[in-house]
Parts: structure tokens; sequence; C-alpha cells
């Protein structure tokens, strides 16, 4: 399986965040940080360990899960829901974190050949997954997993509401995602063409745009943040896919081998959910996306959650 380099990386992602990123940190006067609440979290988890370095892989290709943002530099410069919760684990494993930005599938490659510790990339409980790796307990990314959905250009608009309107045209998808296993559980009986497999989300928009495909399987919150950037281009097809529980939530994947660690982040992620971080990490990568405003999740220009 054929890795991506960090650079090529962040060259594929360009397309569909430099928008966004723009906004992130460019704020004025009468135009609010969208970076202020995301920055606030991240100060507080930052951490240098005693316990040695805790090296994540992750994709970032899927706002607002990781996305880049090219204001920043080194591994601030990638953001989102996945990059906080793993500065939260390394903080409480007592670890120093690096960040191994890479394609979906090679995240998945990483963690089988040991080169990194952990995955955390938006990834959905799949029976697939389960045999090949130590999958940890859920973690909770607001409507990101629980809602899954496709986007199509905007003159199909809210016109493809069940699957038998996409017979005769093609869908694309991520390659080895949830979104690949939805399209071929619910269209491999019908006359749609499923072949659009894509190694990364921003490839698969600007084929979309191309009309290389014709419609794109993504999860809710990345259709959102992707049409944030392209409202006048891009839109919601009015479908939605029917989710069973166990896809609805995303789980970490370390190597099968290595139950000590996999004891340990189930201990933080426990602590996490009884604590809620979750809705806080993910309505500020929802504000950081441009996907919500500050006004609708009820923060500040200044990243602080109004509470009165």
């Amino acid at each position: 399986m054929k890795k991506i380099s960090k650079m090529m990386c962040l060259l594929l992602a360009l397309t569909m965040v430099l928008g966004l990123a723009a906004c992130g940190n460019s704020a004025t006067s009468s135009e609010p940080n969208l970076a202020a609440a995301y920055d606030k979290y991240l100060a507080d988890l930052k951490w240098t360990g005693s316990n040695g370095t805790l090296t994540v892989a992750l994709s970032p290709d899927f706002a607002p899960m990781e996305f880049y943002d090219v204001a920043k530099s080194g591994d601030d410069a990638i953001v989102g829901f996945d990059v906080l919760l793993a500065n939260y684990l390394a903080k409480e494993l007592d670890m120093t974190l690096s960040l191994k930005p890479m394609s979906f599938d090679a995240c998945q490659a990483a963690v089988q050949t040991g080169n990194v510790d952990i995955a955390i990339s938006g990834f959905s409980w799949t029976y697939e997954r389960s045999q090949n790796f130590a999958l940890s307990d859920w973690y909770v990314a607001g409507d990101n997993e629980t809602e899954q959905s496709i986007i199509c250009l905007k003159e199909n608009e809210g016109k493809f509401t069940k699957p038998e309107d996409f017979v005769g045209y093609k869908i694309g998808y991520q390659g080895a995602s949830l979104q690949q296993v939805l399209v071929e559980e619910t269209f491999t009986d019908l006359d749609v063409d499923i072949s659009g497999v894509y190694v990364d989300l921003g490839t698969a928009v600007e084929a979309l745009k191309a009309k290389q495909i014709d419609f794109l399987a993504v999860a809710q919150g990345n259709g959102e943040a992707i049409i944030a950037n392209a409202a006048d281009s891009i839109a919601f097809t009015g479908f939605q896919f029917e989710i069973d529980e166990i896809y609805k939530n995303n789980v970490c994947l370390l190597n099968k081998n290595n139950t000590e660690l996999l004891e340990k982040v189930n201990e933080a992620l426990g602590k996490a959910l009884e604590n809620d971080y979750y809705t806080g990490w993910y309505d500020a990568c929802k504000i950081y996306a441009d996907i919500s405003t500050l006004d609708e999740l009820g923060y500040d220009d200044q990243g602080n959650k109004i509470t009165e």
C-alpha cells in the first residue's frame, strides 16, 4: 500500500481547506476569529510528557475531524477534533505527542506495521477493522458519524432522496472508509456505478466539481465543511444513509499486540466521556471549519463559551 508524503498530503488538502483556513486565523475587527475557541482547548491540552512519545497517524482531509490550517506551521498546522483528542490522550498518558499525517488507508497500514502507536482519523467501527486492529472504546464526535450523507453539484440539490434516484449515476467515496461500506451495502444491487474510489477527499471533491463523478458520499459534518467552502457549487442531495448503531461513533485503531496502550487509551476515553469534553471540542471545530457560526454555538469572538 503506497503512502503519500506529508507535503503531498498538504497539497491535496489545500484545495478544500485553504479558504476556510484563511478565515480561521485572519480575523479583523469585523470578522470573528474562527480558531479562537479551538486554540483555547488546544492550549490547555498541550503537554510535554515524561513517558516517551505517542505517535499518532491521521489523514488531514476530513474537516471538522482533521484538516490543515496553512496559516500555522508544524504540527499546529494540523487541526480538528481528532487533533484535540490526540493531545488529550498524550496528556493523560504523560507522553509527548507526535502527529504523522498520511493518507487514510496509510494510517491503517502504519498501525499494522507498528510505524505509529495509534491512528485517530474519524474511524468508525467496521467488522473488517475489528478483525485487523485492537479498537478502542467509542468516542463521540457530534453528528459526524451519526449522520451520513451524499453531496452533489448545486444544480442537483435536494433532488435525490432514495436509493433508486441514483440509478444510472456514479457515486464516489474515500477508500477504506465507512462511506465505502455504506455505498456498497446500499447500491450494489442497483444499476449504480460505485467505482469512484479516492485516496483522499480533497481529490474526490475536485472530481465532483469536474463531473468525473456525479455524487460523493460523506459524513454529515464533513459534508457541511465542504459545502461551507463551496456553497455556490456543492450541496446536499437530500439523501441520508440508514446507519446501524454500531457505526454511530468513532474508534481509535491500535495494533492488536498493543494491549497495554489500549487499556490506557480506554481509561482516558472513559474520563473524557464522563466529563463531556467531546461536546465543547466538536463545537469549537465546527466553528473553526466554518460549519456553524459563533452565535449558533454560543461563543464570543475570543472563543469563550457564553453562559449567560
